[in-house]
């Protein structure tokens, strides 16, 4: 999948005023960077760090963590034209805050990354008014924002980049050949449906129906399983074929995996289109197999 780069600037605010907890900060900090460089981006920081260096180093726990610090991609500060914060919607009078979404604009990015112990910054994203326009910048908070922030970034623009982001990010869900085959025919229903709650979808299965089939979900039943999908994906269903139907038409639902033909039952419904599914024991997953057209069934 060609996604391309995305670099996160670090705000700083919450580092330099919690003195109290600057270890805790620059661990969280390290969280960051890893999550990032797992996908190759990139975790960036102001050159002129306004930290106590001296009297920090002293403390080694500290003075280790410190280190780190240069394994992040440096923002050059130097010749920066603050913006004004009247020009801020939600107005922000933070000057850390205000230097770094000035440096947003000089170079071109949108994006924050902040503490989840940040108290002022707090908004998910902030409205730049520069020569008669709008600038968005996002402001992500915190480890879990970040990791759903990933999920769903950068945003799929096709069905086969559905597929192949939801495979790198659950990895329990895996596509069939005729998955991809059976969906690009119907690509059109897909992209009115919206990629992204199609991305959902696939999070829902992974987090909630294949714990539920491999039997380590407590508390469910078939009906009360369907249901919460139901809740979780915004009133998309899911569902058993009748026996009926898998007798006279399951051949239309087989595929073949790992050299065997297998005949799925479980579908999601997605207006005319259904996406067939089944939890495969041995290979500890759910393969997704059609994901085309409605499939004649029984009573038709």
């Amino acid at each position: 999948m060609d996604y391309y780069n995305m670099d996160f600037y670090f705000n700083e605010n919450n580092l330099i005023i919690d003195k109290e907890n600057v270890a805790e900060n620059l661990k969280e900090i390290k969280q960051f960077y890893d999550l990032l460089k797992a996908k190759n981006y990139k975790l960036c920081i102001k050159d002129n760090l306004d930290l106590d260096y001296k009297n920090l180093n002293v403390d080694k726990s500290i003075s280790t963590l410190l280190v780190f610090l240069k394994y992040l991609d440096p923002i050059e500060t130097y010749g920066v034209n603050t913006i004004d914060c009247n020009e801020v919607d939600p107005f922000i009078d933070n000057y850390y805050f205000i230097e770094l979404i000035s440096l947003c604009h000089k170079y071109d990015n949108n994006i924050v990354l902040s503490s989840a112990n940040e108290h002022e910054i707090i908004n998910s994203e902030y409205k730049v008014n520069i020569n008669k326009r709008t600038e968005i910048v996002k402001n992500i908070i915190g480890k879990s924002k970040l990791e759903e922030y990933l999920i769903f970034n950068p945003a799929p623009k096709n069905i086969n980049e559905v597929f192949k982001k939801a495979e790198l990010e659950f990895p329990h869900i895996k596509f069939t050949d005729k998955a991809y085959k059976t969906a690009n025919s119907r690509e059109d229903i897909y992209k009115q449906y919206g990629f992204m709650k199609l991305l959902n979808i696939f999070r829902v299965l992974e987090r909630l129906v294949y714990p539920f089939l491999k039997g380590k979900l407590q508390g469910f039943f078939e009906d009360s399983i369907e249901e919460e999908f139901k809740k979780q994906t915004s009133g998309i269903e899911f569902s058993h074929e009748s026996d009926s139907t898998m007798n006279k038409y399951g051949k239309k639902r087989e595929v073949t995996i790992n050299g065997k033909k297998i005949k799925m039952s479980y579908h999601i419904k997605i207006g005319d289109n259904r996406i067939y599914f089944i939890y495969h024991k041995e290979d500890d997953c759910i393969y997704i197999g059609h994901s085309g057209e409605h499939l004649q069934v029984a009573d038709q």
